[in-house]
């Protein structure tokens, strides 16, 4: 095969590669919304869930496995957003997967929070906003980020890792 026919073997499987993942960019908004329904379904089953006080280091509660369960489709939603052209909905799941990510109590105000983040991306979703959403997009994106920093307390790192690989 010559160099030119190789050239032009790799172009016709890239353009075949971007055409389909523009075909699954036109199913994302539906992914990512029915994500965001099942992470309503987790809060719900959060809140009727008592957090119970005084577990021992590492013991969970019905609360925490419901968290947990909404932590790993929010990763989810995370990874997938900028993808598709929806990088806010990347930022939006990166704040979510903070506040959602440790084992941990998850007091009301943080279930408060995460509803307000599912209320966010139901938003961008249903508006459509691609991209980081301008000055609202980055406003809105601020200020949930700066609530996680707020609830998780000031000995909280930015980041602990991902429990999901």
């Amino acid at each position: 095969m010559t160099d030119d026919s190789k050239e032009g073997e790799m172009a016709r499987r890239l353009a075949r590669a971007e055409a389909a993942v523009a075909d699954l960019a036109k199913s994302y908004v539906g992914w990512a919304s029915a994500d965001v329904e099942k992470c309503v379904e987790h809060l719900a089953l959060a809140r009727a869930a008592a957090p119970t006080g005084n577990l021992p280091e590492g013991a969970v509660d019905d609360r925490i496995i419901a968290v947990q369960a909404l932590y790993a489709i929010a990763h989810n939603i995370k990874g997938q957003g900028s993808s598709f052209g929806f990088p806010l909905m990347t930022r939006l799941g990166d704040s979510l997967c903070r506040l959602t990510r440790g084992k941990r109590p998850f007091p009301d105000s943080d279930l408060n929070l995460i509803q307000a983040h599912l209320d966010a991306m139901r938003l961008v979703l249903a508006q459509g906003i691609r991209g980081d959403g301008g000055e609202l997009g980055a406003k809105l994106a601020q200020r949930l980020e700066g609530l996680v920093t707020e609830a998780m307390g000031p000995g909280a790192q930015a980041s602990t890792g991902d429990l999901i690989r």
